[in-house]
């Protein structure tokens, strides 16, 4: 087994955040920056644009989140389904991120939609289950925990046998897990204050007009979404990404279907 982990991006960028920050795979090598110093390697495949490699050596994979919606559908989708629906039989951990959590989910049978509740982006809370509590990508992260999200469809009916690890109001479904390996995030794990700063600025008009379908006040709603990014706190994000890349480089160690110490509530 290889310190390389495959990363299967699901789209582009804006050009105006590609430039800042760089595209969805560069969102993770940034963030895993020490580990990539220590050895940690990665391999990027663009999955809207060629096949995705078999690489039975990879310690890991991550799918990327995307600015495209899984209910509307393109032919390349067709192959990560595929991939998808594989990945728990391989053994290595798998994390699917927004976009590729939705798509995790669809592809083996739940139901993705437009979310009803309107965007989540900023600072914002999960509760971790019981499940999630005892679950390794989990591991030191409290039971109430601050995570930085962006994303305007949700996971409304997780597939058969998912394991539902984290929710909220918004997103009821904000992580599960499939077999013992393979995982799904709606936030994101890999995304820094900063990177989502600038998204709540870019998509402003658009979170404007979501908020006011809803009747929610818009006069300050995107100076709210910054103010509660700046003083969020704590994030936790980071540590489930860390866990990940444990879990990669320590294959087959950790069963989440065996009890575990108490976490930190």
């Amino acid at each position: 087994m290889t310190r390389r982990i495959l990363i299967i991006r699901t789209g582009e960028t804006d050009p105006a955040i590609r430039d800042r920050f760089g595209d969805y795979d560069r969102w993770f090598t940034s963030s895993l920056a020490a580990q990539a110093a220590a050895g940690l390697e990665f391999a990027i495949c663009d999955a809207t644009r060629e096949p995705i490699p078999a690489h039975a050596d990879d310690a890991g994979v991550i799918v990327t989140g995307s600015a495209r919606a899984v209910y509307r559908r393109e032919p390349w989708m067709d192959l990560l389904d595929r991939f998808l629906r594989s990945a728990g039989g391989a053994g290595r951990p798998v994390l699917c991120v927004c976009f590729g959590h939705q798509a995790l989910a669809q592809a083996l049978g739940g139901r993705v939609q437009l979310n009803p509740e309107g965007w989540e982006i900023g600072a914002v809370q999960v509760a971790l289950t019981q499940e999630g509590l005892r679950d390794p990508l989990f591991e030191g992260i409290p039971a109430s925990a601050r995570v930085l999200a962006t994303h305007e469809d949700r996971v409304e009916h997780l597939p058969a046998g998912a394991v539902l690890l984290a929710g909220n109001t918004n997103s009821p479904v904000q992580a599960f897990r499939i077999g013992k390996r393979v995982w799904g995030t709606q936030f994101h794990p890999e995304a820094s204050p900063g990177l989502i700063d600038a998204l709540i600025r870019l998509r402003a008009p658009a979170l404007i007009a979501s908020a006011g379908r809803r009747g929610v006040e818009t006069s300050h709603h995107v100076e709210d979404l910054l103010a509660g990014l700046a003083h969020a706190g704590e994030l936790h994000g980071r540590r489930v990404l860390d866990n990940f890349v444990g879990l990669c480089l320590r294959p087959g160690s950790d069963d989440p279907t065996e009890p575990r110490s108490e976490r930190s509530r």
